[in-house]
């Protein structure tokens, strides 16, 4: 209980959900203007979404100031700093991959491990060692989407390069997601699941415990584990 309480007051102290508004609004901004085309107002939302990440860091004077210096930057020298409006997918991707596979070194609990103990706190041991494959499954999946993102990149236009991108980015995770959900209730079906919105709910939460402490000391290696 203590432990809940703990994660519950981090999450107060840091968080910043205006800003996170804000900043899912211009990234959907920015997905709109670079797949219609329109480097320059690209490059400007670039510009507001570093200064809003600034100001979620607890600047907020410095994020407003240096998202409109830089936006502005962006959209009057737009024909200099046209690889910029690359970066965001690109980095998100590369963001996503380690996240997943930081999880997976020595002393630390697989992501998708984490996201199983909401279901089952006593982890079967087959469960714990599917969870740490498919936690390494996630991490190459946006590996995937990394290395096609970079190769895309010099062989298309902004506007066919963003709707591959886009395109490539909700299509696989989507198919990993709800084929692996579908492969994990046909083949264990001796274990419980939960609905696919309960598990939704159950990744937002381990993500949101992931993102505000380090991840706990794995619990499910055969040497530290004890089967109930």
């Amino acid at each position: 209980m203590s432990e809940v309480r703990e994660t519950r007051a981090i999450s107060v102290d840091t968080g910043t959900p205006e800003l996170g508004w804000l900043w899912v609004a211009l990234a959907i901004g920015y997905l709109a203007a670079s797949a219609s085309g329109y480097r320059g107002i690209a490059l400007g939302i670039v510009g507001l979404m570093i200064g809003a990440l600034v100001a979620a860091s607890g600047k907020r004077i410095s994020g407003l100031v240096s998202g409109m210096v830089l936006s502005v930057a962006c959209l009057y020298w737009s024909d200099s700093l046209f690889f910029v409006v690359y970066i965001p997918p690109i980095a998100g991707f590369a963001f996503m991959a380690v996240f997943f596979q930081r999880t997976l070194r020595r002393g630390s609990e697989p992501l998708i491990t984490r996201v199983a103990r909401k279901e089952h706190p006593d982890l079967p041991a087959d469960i714990a060692r599917y969870t740490r494959t498919l936690t390494r499954a996630w991490s190459w999946c946006f590996v995937f989407l990394l290395v096609a993102a970079l190769s895309l990149a010099p062989v298309l236009p902004l506007d066919s390069w963003s709707r591959w991108v886009q395109g490539l980015g909700l299509v696989v995770p989507t198919a990993l997601f709800l084929g692996e959900y579908a492969y994990r209730c046909n083949r264990m079906r001796d274990h419980r699941h939960v609905s696919l919105l309960i598990l939704i709910l159950n990744i937002i939460v381990v993500i949101k415990e992931a993102a505000v402490k380090p991840a706990p000391g794995n619990p499910g290696s055969p040497a530290n584990i004890e089967w109930h």
